[in-house]
C-alpha cells in the first residue's frame, strides 16, 4: 500500500506542532513544571492544558502549554484530568483565566495564509 501524501496545510499543522512544543519547552527551560525536575530528550514533553482536540484557537497558543516530564504528563496530569486542572489552576492562575476566556470563543478555523503567519512568528 502506497503512503498517502501530506496535503501542504497538513504539512503546515506539523511543523507548527513542532514549533509549538520546542518553543514551551524552550520558555519553561526544560523543567517539569509539576515536579520541578530538569528534563531533555525523550522525557520532555510539551503538553496542552485545553487539549488540541477542543478546537484550534488555543492549539498553537504558547500559554497552552506546559513543559512535563513523562511520568508527571502520563502518570499524574492524564490520569487524573481534575487534579492537574486544579493544580493549573492554582500555579497560573492568570493563564487559566486566559484560557477559560479564549475556550468560551470556540472554534477557528485558519486558512493556509494564518497557518503561516503563525509558523512565521515561532
Amino acid at each position: 500500500m502506497a503512503k498517502r501524501k501530506k496535503t501542504p496545510r497538513k504539512k503546515l499543522e506539523d511543523a507548527l506542532d513542532k514549533a509549538w512544543r520546542d518553543a514551551v519547552k524552550e520558555r519553561d527551560k526544560y523543567i517539569c513544571q509539576w515536579c520541578n525536575k530538569k528534563v531533555e530528550s525523550h522525557n520532555a514533553h510539551a503538553s496542552h492544558v485545553i487539549p488540541k482536540s477542543w478546537g484550534k484557537r488555543l492549539r498553537w497558543d504558547l500559554l497552552n502549554g506546559k513543559c512535563l516530564c513523562f511520568r508527571c504528563h502520563i502518570q499524574v496530569w492524564h490520569k487524573d484530568p481534575i487534579a492537574g486542572a486544579e493544580w493549573f489552576k492554582d500555579k497560573f492562575p492568570e493563564r487559566y483565566e486566559y484560557l477559560m476566556e479564549q475556550k468560551q470563543k470556540g472554534y477557528i478555523k485558519y486558512e493556509i495564509s494564518d497557518l503561516e503567519e503563525l509558523l512565521a512568528e515561532f
